[in-house]
C-alpha cells in the first residue's frame, strides 16, 4: 500500500508550475509523504487547500484535493473518492482558460479512482478508467512517467482478473516505459513485476536475471523496500529452481534485516509470513513458532499503527471542514463590516440630505437584516454539518473496533490451528519427551485466558451489556456458555467456535445442546436467530 501511495504521489506531483502561495505547502506534503509521514503530509495538504481557496486559485484548489485523495485513500476509499471527484470538480472549471491543464489534471483524478476502484476489487471499471486516462498523456509528449504508472496499473488489474496475457503484455509496456524515460525509481517494481511472470512460467535464466536487475537497482537508488521485495523474489527463485533451502533463508533473513528499519511494518510481515512457510518445508517447527509469535507482536503493532492514523486522519478531515466554515464566515462578517461603514456614511448624509439619507438607512437595515438572517442560517447549516461529521466519526469507530473483533478472533483461531498441528506433529515424535519444553510451551499458548479478557473488552464495547443481560434473564449459564453464546452472536461456524475454544465440533455441539436447554428453548426454536436478537 504505502509503495502506490508513493508511486502516485510522486508521479502526480509533477504538476505544472505553480503560481500561488499553496505552493510551499504542497511542495512540504509532497516531501512529508515521501518520507513516510502521512500525518505531517494531510496538514500541509489541508493548508494548501485553505490557502488556495482564500486567492481563488482554482488550479491548485484541484491540486490540493487530489493530493488529499491520495493520502486519504490509504485510511478510507470513500473519503479517497470523494476528494477525487471535487478535484475533477475543479479541473472542469479550468476547461475555457487552460484546456490543456485541465484535460491532463482529469486524468491524474481518473487514474487516481481507478487506484481505488482495484483497491476495492473492482478490476474491471480499474481498466476502463486507466485506458481512459491514457488519452491524458500523450506518448510523443510523455516524460514524466504518467504512462508507466497506468502501463502497471493495468497490469495489476488483469493479473486480478486471471488474463495473465494481457497483464504480462502491461507489466512488459511499463517496465519499456520506464526504461526509456530512465525512471528508475519505479524500475525495480517493474522488474520484479516481469521477474514473477517469467518465474510462474518456469523460465529459470530470464526470471532470474529480472530479480538481479531489480535489486540491484534498488540497492544503488537507496530504495528499500524493493530491496525486500527483491531478496524475497531472489529466495523464491532458489527455492523454486535450486530446491536450495540454505540460500533461500539467507535472502529472507537478509531481507527481514532491512523490513525491520522501514516504518511500514507489512513489509517485515511478508519476511516473516516467507519465513513460516520455509521452517514448516524443512520441519523446523520450533522456529516457525518462534516466527509466527514475532508475527503477533508485529500485527498488535500495526494495528494500533492503523487505529492512530485513521484517528489522525478524521481529527485533519475536521480540521479542513472547521477552516473553511470559518473562511465563510469571516468572509460573512467582512460583508456586514462593510454594511456596517455604509450605515454609517448614509448617518453623516443624513444630515446633509435629510430626506434622502432616511431613505437610504432604512434601506440599508433592511439589506443588513437580510444578511443577518443568511448569516443566521448558514451558521445553523454549519453546526448541522458539524453534528454529521461527529456521528460519521463515531461510526468509524465502531467499524473499526467490529474489524479488530474479527481480526483478534481470526488470530486466535489461526494460532490455535498452528499450535495444534505442532502439537500433533510432537507427539508423532517418538524421542520427544511427553513433558518436553517444546509441549510446555504449545499449552502455553493454548491457554489463552489473556485473549479472551482483551476479546471480552471489545465484544463489549460493540455489544454493550450483553453478558449482563444474559446472566440477568438465565442466572444457570456459565462463563463457558457465555463463550459460546458470543461466538455465535459473531455468527461463527462450528468449525470455527471449535478451532478458537481449542476442542472438537461434537463438543460444542454438545455445548450448544446443553446451552437451549438453560435458555429454556422449544426443539423447533433456531439458537442462532435467538443469540443474534438478543
Amino acid at each position: 500500500m504505502r509503495l502506490a501511495i508513493l508511486l502516485i504521489l510522486l508521479l502526480f506531483s509533477r504538476e505544472i508550475a505553480f503560481a500561488g502561495k499553496a505552493q510551499p505547502y504542497l511542495e512540504r506534503g509532497w516531501k512529508a509523504l515521501v518520507i513516510d509521514n502521512d500525518i505531517e503530509a494531510l496538514r500541509y495538504f489541508g493548508l494548501a487547500y485553505e490557502t488556495a481557496q482564500k486567492e481563488n486559485n482554482t488550479g491548485e484548489i484541484a491540486l490540493s484535493l487530489l493530493n488529499l485523495g491520495i493520502c486519504y485513500y490509504s485510511v478510507s476509499y470513500t473519503e479517497g473518492l470523494e476528494y477525487s471527484f471535487k478535484a475533477l470538480a475543479e479541473y472542469k472549471k479550468l476547461e475555457n482558460s487552460a484546456p490543456e491543464k485541465a484535460f491532463q489534471g482529469r486524468s491524474k483524478c481518473l487514474q487516481l479512482i481507478s487506484t481505488i476502484k482495484s483497491r476495492q476489487g473492482k478490476y474491471r471499471e480499474a481498466i476502463s478508467l486507466s485506458k481512459e486516462a491514457m488519452l491524458g498523456f500523450a506518448k510523443k509528449n510523455d516524460t514524466t512517467g504518467y504512462l508507466g504508472l497506468i502501463y502497471y496499473s493495468l497490469g495489476v488489474a488483469y493479473s486480478n482478473l486471471q488474463l495473465s496475457d494481457s497483464s504480462e503484455y502491461f507489466h512488459h509496456k511499463a517496465l519499456e516505459e520506464r526504461i526509456q524515460t530512465r525512471n528508475y525509481v519505479y524500475l525495480p517494481v517493474s522488474y520484479l513485476s516481469v521477474a514473477e511472470i517469467e518465474l510462474k512460467k518456469g523460465n529459470k535464466k530470464q526470471s532470474f536475471n529480472y530479480y538481479q536487475q531489480a535489486y540491484h537497482i534498488a540497492d544503488s537508488t537507496g530504495n528499500r523496500q524493493s530491496q525486500v521485495t527483491s531478496l524475497l523474489g531472489l529466495g523464491k527463485w532458489y527455492l523454486t529452481f535450486e530446491k536450495d533451502q540454505k540460500k533461500t533463508e539467507d535472502f529472507y533473513l537478509k531481507a527481514k534485516l532491512i523490513a525491520d528499519h522501514l516504518t511500514d511494518k507489512s513489509f517485515y510481515l511478508k519476511c516473516l509470513n516467507e519465513l513460516i512457510e520455509l521452517a514448516k518445508i524443512k520441519g523446523d517447527f520450533r522456529s516457525a513458532l518462534n516466527f509466527e509469535q514475532e508475527k503477533v507482536v508485529i500485527s498488535d503493532t500495526l494495528y494500533s499503527w492503523d487505529k492512530q492514523k485513521a484517528i489522525k486522519s478524521l481529527e485533519i478531515q475536521f480540521s479542513v471542514a472547521e477552516k473553511d466554515r470559518q473562511l465563510n464566515l469571516m468572509q460573512k462578517e467582512k460583508a456586514i463590516t462593510i454594511l456596517h461603514n455604509y450605515i454609517l456614511w448614509g448617518t453623516l448624509g443624513f444630515l446633509l440630505l435629510m430626506s434622502c439619507g432616511i431613505i437610504v438607512f432604512l434601506r440599508r437595515i433592511n439589506r443588513r437584516d437580510h444578511q443577518l438572517l443568511i448569516t443566521k442560517e448558514d451558521l445553523v447549516k454549519a453546526l448541522e454539518a458539524q453534528k454529521e461529521l461527529k456521528e460519521k466519526q463515531l461510526h468509524n469507530e465502531l467499524e473499526f473496533k467490529e474489524n479488530k473483533l474479527n481480526a483478534m478472533t481470526f488470530q486466535m483461531l489461526q494460532k490455535n490451528e498452528l499450535l495444534t498441528e505442532l502439537k500433533e506433529k510432537l507427539d508423532q515424535d517418538i524421542h520427544l519427551e511427553k513433558d518436553s519444553s517444546i509441549n510446555k510451551i504449545i499449552t502455553k499458548g493454548l491457554n489463552h485466558d489473556k485473549e479472551w479478557k482483551d476479546f471480552n473488552t471489545y465484544f463489549e464495547s460493540i455489544n454493550k451489556n450483553f453478558y449482563e443481560r444474559i446472566k440477568q434473564a438465565y442466572p444457570e449459564i456459565s462463563p463457558n456458555d457465555l463463550k459460546i453464546c458470543a461466538l455465535i452472536k459473531l455468527n461463527l461456524s462450528i468449525k470455527e467456535m471449535a478451532g478458537i475454544l481449542n476442542i472438537s465440533p461434537d463438543s460444542v455441539k454438545t455445548a450448544r445442546y446443553r446451552l437451549r436447554k438453560k435458555l429454556q428453548m422449544n426443539t423447533e426454536d433456531n439458537l442462532t436467530d435467538f443469540i443474534l436478537n438478543l
